[in-house]
């Protein structure tokens, strides 16, 4: 009998392997095909196939850094973004650096005479939100935490086809390109810096600023990096001098909801009205052209601290003279 079930076990997996090879022996090689290269402006034929291809990733890797500061500043509910959950767990920091693995580039890398590279990257705030439903789901099913904040990132997925884009930028070491991108860095700082002296002066209550509070507790300070890191570019100019303006603009709504999510009495807080919510701070700062350094200059890695440099220009701003309103 023994036997007998033994020789049926093997003729039906004889029988499976005749079904199942027909379908393996059908996938025909993937056969290599000759593709014309875009052409390129003469500096990168200069530079070669590895610089272009090194600069290429330089340039996506800034774009997710930019990535990140755009979905630490994503709204999960009227009062909450991101960053504060970020601020409260360690899951979600390691949630919104495996939305990155969903990020992908739109379009060609273009590159440009003065031998810069721009990349759009991109991702799906479907992808983000899935992500770091998962994370607090798992943290709520643990401790009963984020209960609130996990149905409200569910309500999200209605903006599955809406995606995040930014401009990544690199450049070839030593060229007139890099020197802009270091140029449009320093200004990108110095309008920060500026747009943190505009922040300090907006009344929370009728008798307090955001200094005051900033004074009192450093983690209003860290979530408002966040806000500040979330200032959107209106105007990026080089100059034929060599220096670059970036202007950039923050809105004020955004900037008192954050200081009062810290703030404990509530009675005297100032009221955001119509035309508080569409009042937006708007500044230009400057760069110039930076000494020549080795290596490219957005090579940065932005999943590690992404607001600790704009933290640390709000500190510098809060220590300084009060602001003038």
């Amino acid at each position: 009998m023994l036997q007998i079930i033994n020789i049926m076990k093997r003729e039906i997996l004889i029988s499976s392997c005749i079904v199942l090879c027909p379908f393996i022996l059908l996938a025909a090689p993937v056969k290599p095909e000759e593709v014309v290269t875009p052409p390129v402006p003469e500096i990168w034929v200069k530079a070669g196939v590895g610089e272009r291809i090194k600069a290429q990733r330089a340039a996506e890797m800034d774009g997710d850094r930019l990535l990140v500061e755009r979905i630490y500043g994503l709204k999960v509910d009227a009062d909450t973004t991101v960053n504060d959950l970020a601020l409260k767990e360690d899951s979600v920091k390691g949630a919104v650096s495996a939305s990155l693995v969903g990020a992908f580039t739109e379009g060609e890398a273009e590159f440009l005479p003065d031998g810069r590279v721009q990349i759009v990257r991109a991702v799906k705030v479907k992808e983000i939100c899935d992500t770091l439903n998962r994370v607090i789901k798992g943290k709520r099913l643990e401790s009963g935490a984020f209960e609130k904040t996990s149905e409200n990132v569910e309500a999200k997925h209605e903006t599955k086809e809406k995606v995040i884009e930014v401009m990544g930028n690199a450049a070839i070491p030593g060229s007139e390109g890099h020197a802009k991108v270091r140029a449009k860095r320093a200004a990108e700082i110095d309008t920060y810096r500026r747009l943190a002296g505009r922040m300090m002066g907006v009344k929370i209550t009728s008798k307090s600023t955001v200094r005051d509070f900033c004074l009192q507790d450093d983690s209003i300070v860290a979530a408002l990096a966040q806000t500040l890191k979330a200032a959107t570019p209106t105007a990026i100019k080089y100059k034929t001098d060599g220096s670059c303006d970036v202007t950039m603009q923050v809105k004020v709504a955004e900037i008192i909801r954050t200081t009062r999510r810290f703030v404990n009495d509530k009675s005297d807080n100032l009221d955001i009205t119509d035309e508080i919510e569409t009042k937006t701070f708007s500044e230009t700062g400057t760069g110039v052209i930076q000494t020549q350094e080795k290596g490219t200059a957005t090579n940065v890695k932005g999943n590690a601290a992404p607001f600790s440099e704009t933290e640390i220009l709000i500190k510098e701003v809060v220590k300084s003279s009060p602001v003038i309103e």
